[in-house]
């Protein structure tokens, strides 16, 4: 998996083992103590700022922004947040969230479709969708 979504997945892994009614304070703590790593990261990157806010309420629609925030602030190659974000995949699974469903993630555009699986492998379409004839 790349470290950027290494890095996202690690959120909404941290976002959902914490929200269970069973999860232990440690792994709410550890979530926190991620969530603020990566914030005081963006300190004044504002656009980065406002993606990890705006990514825990809608991670669907916001991890496309949140993504470009953290290559262009290079936290990919921070070895302390992928540490951590790699430590927090595994608390999460630990504690019962599907951490391989999250891997896998499918963003799409208007012309454009990028899809990746659990494995690492990225497929990246371009050009115009095909036209859907009526009864096809």
């Amino acid at each position: 998996m790349d470290p950027v979504t290494l890095i996202v997945a690690a959120l909404v892994a941290g976002a959902a083992a914490g929200a269970k009614d069973t999860a232990a304070s440690a792994i709410k703590d550890a979530y926190a103590a991620f969530k603020s790593l990566i914030k005081n990261r963006f300190t004044g990157n504002a656009a980065g700022e406002l993606a990890l806010e705006k990514h825990e309420k809608s991670p669907e629609a916001w991890t496309p922004a949140l993504k470009e925030e953290i290559a262009s602030a290079k936290l990919d190659e921070d070895g302390e947040v992928l540490a951590a974000a790699q430590g927090l995949l595994t608390d999460a699974e630990v504690a019962g969230v599907d951490v391989k469903k999250l891997i896998s993630q499918v963003a799409t555009g208007d012309q454009n479709v990028q899809t990746a699986d659990n494995q690492g492998t990225v497929t990246v379409s371009y050009g115009t969708p095909p036209v859907s004839k009526p009864g096809s």
